[in-house]
């Protein structure tokens, strides 16, 4: 019951900060998310509880950078000091690189239903006050992000890091929407909320948590759910995520064509780095044809991301 209860003011605060444009009421909406969110970070797990105290760490130190930004305003009136620290506490709060350390380790220690919330709920409100916002501490967020959210998932075995990195490289993205002064973004945000919360689900109702599990705990045709997803979130045509990074590339081209130097290199990274995950337990000791026969067998998920990208083509 009582999860219940925080899960509708999480969703409420976001309505509510999603209604003003007032720095100071953004400020409160986003505090108040936060707090409603930790309660549902905390579990008998050793690992779960450090997660909930270095995240309220680390947001603390994002909202004291926040109050400070009004402070200087308000004593010294210096615009410009002003708006770089604002935006460095939403970067912080957001887990965007160069401030990501947190980001991947609270990301581990969580339970797959605050875990979604995270990477999900909890960027929504801070991604809207970057709307607000341009300066350079954005651009260097990006060209950071982009980098760091390819390499970083390289060599990790925990399934958690690897969406963690995905979701930093992501945010180049929509952060490089937002400075093109354009509200794609938002769509950009669901469409991945989408293929998140179907990857989560997947990895929920397989008790997965690693990446050497794979073999042992799918069958094929769950193999195949699995890599289309995984496709899908790296932005692979015909899939979901191709599509949202296609429109992307043409609005950042038109006003910011320079990060697209940046972005699509990582990109092909990230698809590159999820066809390796994927690939030996596809072609080691699998005949041709044996194949063929069972990807008639292929979950809802994989049909789910097909519907989707088809109901969205008219949009284009």
């Amino acid at each position: 019951m009582t999860t219940i209860i925080l899960f509708w003011i999480l969703i409420l605060t976001v309505f509510m900060a999603m209604s003003t444009s007032s720095l100071f009421s953004l400020w409160i909406c986003m505090e108040i998310n936060m707090m409603m969110f930790m309660p549902m970070m905390n579990s008998k797990n050793i690992l779960s509880s450090n997660s909930m105290i270095l995240y309220f760490i680390i947001q603390s130190l994002a909202s004291s950078i926040f109050i400070l930004s009004f402070l200087i305003n308000f004593l010294m009136m210096v615009n410009y000091i002003t708006m770089m620290l604002i935006t460095s506490a939403i970067l912080i709060k957001l887990g965007a690189a160069p401030f990501h350390i947190w980001f991947p380790q609270v990301s581990e220690g969580l339970k797959f239903m605050p875990f979604s919330f995270l990477i999900l709920n909890q960027k929504l409100i801070p991604l809207y006050i970057l709307s607000f916002l341009n300066n350079s501490v954005m651009v260097m967020s990006i060209i950071f992000s982009s980098l760091i959210g390819s390499f970083g998932g390289w060599n990790q075995n925990s399934i958690r890091k690897i969406i963690a990195f995905s979701t930093i490289a992501h945010l180049s993205w929509m952060i490089s929407i937002i400075l093109c002064y354009n509200n794609w973004w938002t769509m950009y945000f669901f469409m991945y909320s989408f293929i998140i919360i179907t990857l989560i689900f997947f990895l929920f109702k397989t008790e997965m948590s690693y990446i050497n599990q794979t073999n042992f705990f799918l069958d094929f045709s769950k193999k195949i759910s699995l890599i289309t997803i995984l496709m899908s979130l790296g932005g692979m045509p015909p899939f979901l995520g191709f599509l949202m990074k296609w429109m992307s590339i043409k609005i950042i081209s038109m006003s910011n064509p320079i990060f697209l130097f940046f972005l699509i290199p990582s990109s092909l990274l990230n698809l590159f780095f999820y066809s390796r995950i994927m690939y030996p337990y596809f072609f080691k000791k699998m005949e041709i044809n044996k194949m063929a026969q069972k990807m008639k067998k292929s979950g809802t998920m994989t049909a789910m991301n097909f519907l989707l990208m088809f109901l969205m083509i008219p949009m284009i």
